[in-house]
């Protein structure tokens, strides 16, 4: 098979993106997701074989255009989603073609994905963006549709075989920003020696694209975190010696 010819289902390509990676990126944003998260920002991923159908060839041909930025800022590709590893021979074709040129590579993942498909790609990856939504088993699944007990596994074999693993949490006001919930976040962070969390605020732009799309939002009452729930996020998760980073 060759991958440079392999179908990319992308719904987005966003280029200069500076908060997906380390220095300037650029996202390939590709279609489909086994989550359901009430929050989602990005419901455009929900349809398999909606997206544009492109190769690996013409994805990196685009992600080239702008080379010079990354070498002058140490960045590169993004794939992202929806879920970028959900389907295997994509994202694999992609970070083969950026390999190849010399780029450096991130994936965001929500982690739940086969371990076979982590596996295939890990050589390949520099950095992983792994998001862990909420602790709690049941609670995870009645906000995305899925348990986390295979996420929370995907992130301790990542961890164990020394991938790089920058952890990422959505904090959404009154659904997973409470004391409880930041505590067991900040418990299974130390008890795998990380001690750095990347907060993602909630917010409603996302709501368009609902609405667009003919889909009801699941969540639409909620206002994005004030400063002083950001705070309290970031003081509750220092207590446990964890250093908080807030996203844009």
């Amino acid at each position: 098979m060759q991958l440079s010819r392999t179908v990319c289902r992308v719904f987005d390509i966003q280029r200069f993106s500076i908060h997906d990676g380390p220095g300037i990126r650029t996202t390939v944003f590709l279609e489909g997701c086994a989550l359901r998260c009430a929050w989602c920002q990005n419901p455009e991923a929900f349809t398999d074989g909606a997206a544009a159908a492109l190769t690996a060839e013409a994805v990196i041909a685009e992600v080239l255009k702008d080379q010079a930025f990354y070498a002058v800022s140490e960045g590169g590709l993004t794939l992202s989603g929806g879920e970028p590893l959900l389907h295997l021979a994509p994202a694999l074709a992609l970070l083969e073609q950026a390999k190849e040129h010399g780029l450096h590579t991130c994936v965001q993942t929500s982690g739940a994905v086969p371990r076979a498909h982590l596996e295939a790609v890990l050589g390949l990856v520099d950095l992983f963006q792994l998001d862990l939504k909420h602790m709690h088993a049941d609670t995870h699944r009645s906000l995305t549709q899925v348990g986390n007990e295979r996420i929370l596994d995907n992130a301790r074999f990542l961890l164990e075989r020394r991938a790089n693993v920058q952890f990422r949490m959505p904090l959404v006001p009154s659904v997973n920003d409470d004391d409880e919930n930041l505590d067991a976040v900040a418990a299974f962070l130390a008890a795998h020696g990380v001690h750095a969390l990347r907060l993602v605020p909630y917010h409603r732009l996302y709501l368009d694209k609902y609405r667009a799309l003919g889909l009801v939002p699941p969540l639409t009452g909620l206002e994005p975190p004030s400063p002083a729930e950001l705070e309290h996020a970031r003081t509750r998760l220092g207590r446990h010696d964890v250093a908080v980073e807030v996203d844009g």
